[in-house]
Order: C-alpha cells, then sequence, then structure tokens
C-alpha cells in the first residue's frame, strides 16, 4: 500500500476520531473485554478531551493516493509516542510501519537518548519489530475499568 505521512491539519481532527475509535471496536474484541472496549473506544465521543490528548503532541497522519486518512501517530516532545492508530480497513497493509518509520526519523533529528511508548495488545508487535522492548507490564485504568499496556523502550 502506497502511504504518504504528513503533518496533521485541525481539518483532519473528525477523521482521528473515526480511525481511534473503528480500529478499537473492529479490533478490540479479538484482545480486549467488552467493557474495555467500550470504555477505551468511548474516548473518541469526548470531542474536547479527545483534542486535548492529540494536540498533547505533535501529530502525524497517514493518507493513501486518495488522500484518505488511513492512521495517525502522535509524538511528544522527549520522544514518547504517545499514540500509533490505523484504520481497521488497513491494518497490516504497510501503514503502521510507514507511521513508526516516520516517528524514528523525526525522534532522531531530535537528538534523544531514547524513544518510548505504551503499547497495547495491538501495537506491542510492531513496536518489537523496530526493536522496542519491554521496560514494564502496566496496569491502569480508564473509564473505570483495568486495562494492561506495556512501556517499551528503543535506545539507538
Amino acid at each position: 500500500m502506497n502511504i504518504t505521512v504528513r503533518p496533521y491539519h485541525s481539518s483532519d481532527f473528525s477523521h482521528l476520531a473515526q480511525v481511534y475509535k473503528q480500529g478499537i471496536v473492529k479490533l478490540g474484541p479479538t484482545r480486549y473485554t467488552n467493557n474495555q472496549v467500550v470504555a477505551w473506544s468511548s474516548f473518541a465521543d469526548d470531542t474536547d478531551d479527545f483534542r486535548k490528548w492529540i494536540n498533547h503532541s505533535t501529530i502525524f497522519v497517514a493518507v493513501d493516493l486518495n488522500m484518505n486518512i488511513v492512521g495517525f501517530a502522535c509524538l511528544e516532545t522527549n520522544g514518547r509516542i504517545s499514540s500509533l492508530f490505523v484504520a481497521p480497513e488497513v491494518m497490516r497493509k504497510g501503514v503502521g510501519t510507514a507511521l513508526l518509520n516516520y516517528l524514528i526519523k523525526e525522534i532522531n533529528l531530535r537528538d534523544l537518548n531514547s524513544f518510548t511508548t505504551d503499547a497495547s495488545e495491538f501495537s506491542k508487535p510492531l513496536f518489537e519489530k523496530f526493536g522496542f522492548t519491554v521496560k514494564k507490564l502496566e496496569h491502569t485504568q480508564f473509564k473505570g475499568v483495568q486495562f494492561t499496556r506495556y512501556q517499551m523502550i528503543l535506545i539507538p
């Protein structure tokens, strides 16, 4: 799949919320409980909080040849990748790889000593493919529901 990664524009917001929610709703049940899927996916419906969350970082958007948004990733100034989401219809077609390649180039430009992320069950294998290792297993709550995620690190 031919993907271009570009900076986020404010007009992309509703598309990012849709990619986020649809990815969780469609694929979440394969690895998460129904309560986890409902809690996690509902975050996109809270427009103000979702906007604050993504705007806390530098956002990059993956688009296909028709300029459809098929994924996005957020990068904090300290080298932490705070999100990486791919539209369910194009998962496993190179979108996540394109986004992560782009993020790593961005991180290298910032001359940081390490890169970190809190990976979900879905994103953990992609980060491992790029050399990230699990530093710690974390148990957290979101909207009253327990989640496990993987604190991961890459030291170049």
